[in-house]
């Protein structure tokens, strides 16, 4: 700082000096009341160029983060929908079974077994539309409608992006999927009856829907044996013996009900496997999403509060600054008052 010299007063060094920590003063109130007015420490890159590329870093993985969190409770959401559209599936799967073992006995006639093939019927075709409509965002979840191509890796597998940075994806890989042969959509709200020969409840890989499962089921007689997760309509006619009489002239009417029934069971439980499998998949994946987000949360916070601490402002510091500034203010106001006073002095050697 220059001192100042009393006898030289076409300069008031003393004032100058005043003046400029005054000008400094004024310079850190307007800084503290700035950062006080918008929680900020770094109002500007100036303030700490350093800590400001640090806390831009940070601020990108944190909000990264926090849609990761988003995108994980949509996708738990997604399969949420897609299990609960397989739990109703296999209910009716289940119900279709307990028929069919019911069919099973001789102590019925065909008219017992033809109204039992009607309402195995119905649960067919609430299989399908169930598949059909169980979507998300428009996309087909249990079967092969559009938009999604049978044949396409995006009809298949799932990426869910559930981190902040590139390729920090959980992939969901759709095994399988609920097809139907020579039923159109058209079908589902206004042709039940014309396709009641040809409606297929197929349980098949989602790669590669032409190709049925097969799993092993369990058979009295036989032990572990293979069976075909596939079944239609006409099958469950014919194997009941009742296919004439329900006029489906594509399948003939067996001679044997008990035996043909209980072959057709056999796909049922393929079917209940295959789906139950599916179901568990998804039971999995959902369990592994719930602990991603527990993680994804907790390093979210962590990475905010590093980011806090850079960027945001500590308010209690501030004020404290601030209040010194201002007191600081009123004394160099003070001072430049008397600093003014101080060259008047030399006009007493004038006298």
């Amino acid at each position: 700082m220059a001192q100042a010299d009393l006898s030289r007063i076409n300069s008031n060094i003393g004032a100058l000096n005043a003046l400029n920590s005054l000008r400094i003063i004024q310079n850190d109130m307007a800084l503290r009341q700035l950062r006080l007015a918008t929680g900020n420490r770094i109002t500007q890159a100036a303030d700490d160029p350093a800590g400001f590329r640090i806390a831009v870093k940070l601020n990108a993985r944190s909000r990264g983060l926090s849609q990761a969190v988003d995108n994980i409770g949509d996708a738990r959401n997604m399969l949420s929908t897609a299990e609960t559209g397989l739990t109703k599936i296999k209910d009716l799967l289940l119900t279709i079974r307990d028929k069919l073992v019911s069919g099973a006995n001789d102590t019925l006639g065909s008219e017992e077994r033809l109204a039992i093939a009607q309402q195995v019927r119905e649960y067919m075709h609430e299989i399908t539309r169930l598949a059909h409509e169980t979507r998300w965002n428009d996309i087909g979840l249990l079967d092969d409608s559009s938009p999604a191509a049978s044949t396409t890796t995006a009809s298949t597998t799932f990426y869910f992006q559930t981190g902040s940075d590139a390729n920090e994806t959980t992939i969901w890989s759709r095994g399988f999927k609920i097809v139907t042969t020579d039923f159109n959509e058209e079908d589902w709200n206004v042709n039940w009856t014309t396709a009641a020969a040809t409606l297929e409840v197929k349980l098949t890989t989602a790669k590669n829907t032409a190709s049925v499962q097969t799993y092993k089921v369990y058979d009295s007689a036989s032990g572990s044996v293979s069976a075909s997760a596939s079944f239609s309509v006409a099958d469950v006619y014919a194997a009941f013996g009742v296919a004439q009489q329900a006029g489906i002239s594509s399948a003939s009417d067996s001679t044997n009900v008990s035996a043909s029934v209980n072959a057709l069971i056999k796909n049922v439980d393929a079917a209940i496997r295959g789906v139950s499998d599916w179901i568990a998949g998804i039971g999995a994946l959902s369990a592994r999403l719930d602990t991603k987000a527990q993680s994804v949360s907790a390093m979210q916070v962590n990475v905010e509060a590093s980011y806090n601490r850079i960027f945001n402002a500590d308010m209690a510091y501030e004020q404290l600054q601030l209040t010194k500034a201002q007191i600081l203010q009123q004394t160099a106001v003070a001072m430049l008052s008397q600093a003014n006073l101080a060259p008047q002095q030399i006009l007493t050697l004038f006298r």
